[in-house]
This record gives structure tokens, C-alpha cells and sequence, in this order.
């Protein structure tokens, strides 16, 4: 025989059961590599607005970062630091360390690229900027850079592709943007 408080306990259960039967349970989404992950981001911000495409960005940058090396991540991060610190010589010997240690990665040749343009070494910032987008050719941030570097040449052509391959991968980009403009203006202030 069940005590009453056995038969509520047994009703309670079973109540219980039956609210757990009736919750749907979602579907396991699939496991996403980082190179899926940031074809999919990337793909989100060629059609992202201006309010959209900062969390992308971030993920993005996340995945570039990511060397998969302790390494390579230590010495990043000591560059980043010295970066900013202001000491461009540390910053600069850090990012060559990551580009002899892993020359696949392309990160570590971007880095490596924006220090050399800030030491006016240009041959050297733009073998690096190129190495990056041979690596990884969606690098907006390359693209950027060498726009600039070009567009500090006055060679403003070359400077305009550059900066509507980085808009083509991210067409959000205002600084990009007013670039090009600045430069379509000028270009065409010097055709009349």
C-alpha cells in the first residue's frame, strides 16, 4: 500500500516526465572549423552595415589571430605590447621573430608590414603586406595598409584599387570609404 505522501510523489514525477516530454530540444548545431567559421563571417561582412559588421569584425580578427602556436602567440602578444608602448624596434623584432618561426602566417607578416611602413622602410612594408594577402587574401586591414602607403607615394591609381579591394571585402569600412572618395575627388579635380 503507498502512503500518501508516496502517491504525490509518484504524481509529481510524473508530471514532471511529462513536462520534460513536451520540451522540444534543439538541435546540436554541427562543429565549424575556424577556416568555415571565418569564410562564413567574411561572407556576413560583404553585406553588412555599419551597425552590423563590428562583432563580425572582431570574430574575424579572433580567427586571424588564432596561430594554433603558444609561440607564436607569446611573441604577437610582446609585439602588440611594445607596439603599444610606442617601442616600434621591439615591436618590429617581435613580428619578424613570428614571420622566420611561421611564414604561413599571416598575421605575423601583416604586423610585420605595418611596422615597416611606420619605420618608412617601404620596400620592405610592402613585401611584407603582400606575403600577408598571398597568405590570406580577404586581409582587408592589407589592403588598407598598402592604400596608404600608396596614397603617401602619390601613386593615387594604384592607391584607389587598393582601397576598393579592402571595401569589396568590406564595404562598412567608413575610413575606407572617405579615402576613396578623398581620392576620386582629387583624381577628378585633376582632370578638369
Amino acid at each position: 500500500m503507498m502512503t500518501p505522501f508516496l502517491t504525490s510523489l509518484l504524481l509529481a514525477t510524473t508530471a514532471q516526465d511529462a513536462a520534460v516530454a513536451d520540451v522540444q530540444i534543439a538541435p546540436q548545431t554541427e562543429f565549424q572549423t575556424p577556416e568555415v567559421r571565418l569564410a562564413e563571417r567574411l561572407d556576413a561582412l560583404a553585406g553588412a552595415g555599419p551597425r552590423e559588421a563590428p562583432p563580425l569584425i572582431d570574430e574575424i580578427h579572433a580567427l586571424w589571430a588564432h596561430s594554433g602556436s603558444a609561440t607564436i602567440a607569446l611573441l604577437m602578444d610582446r609585439g602588440r605590447a611594445a607596439e603599444q608602448a610606442d617601442n616600434a624596434d621591439i615591436a618590429a623584432r617581435m613580428y619578424d621573430h613570428v614571420t622566420q618561426l611561421d611564414p604561413g602566417f599571416a598575421e605575423g607578416w601583416l604586423a610585420a608590414g605595418r611596422m615597416a611602413a611606420q619605420a618608412e622602410d617601404w620596400a620592405y612594408a610592402l613585401e611584407s603586406l603582400n606575403t600577408a594577402l598571398t597568405l590570406e587574401p580577404r586581409r582587408y586591414d592589407a589592403y588598407l595598409t598598402i592604400a596608404r602607403l600608396l596614397e603617401r607615394a602619390n601613386e593615387v591609381e594604384a592607391a584607389l584599387e587598393a582601397y576598393n579591394d579592402a571595401l569589396a571585402i568590406y564595404p562598412a569600412h567608413e575610413a575606407a570609404t572617405e579615402a576613396r572618395d578623398r581620392l576620386l575627388a582629387l583624381q577628378a579635380g585633376r582632370a578638369l
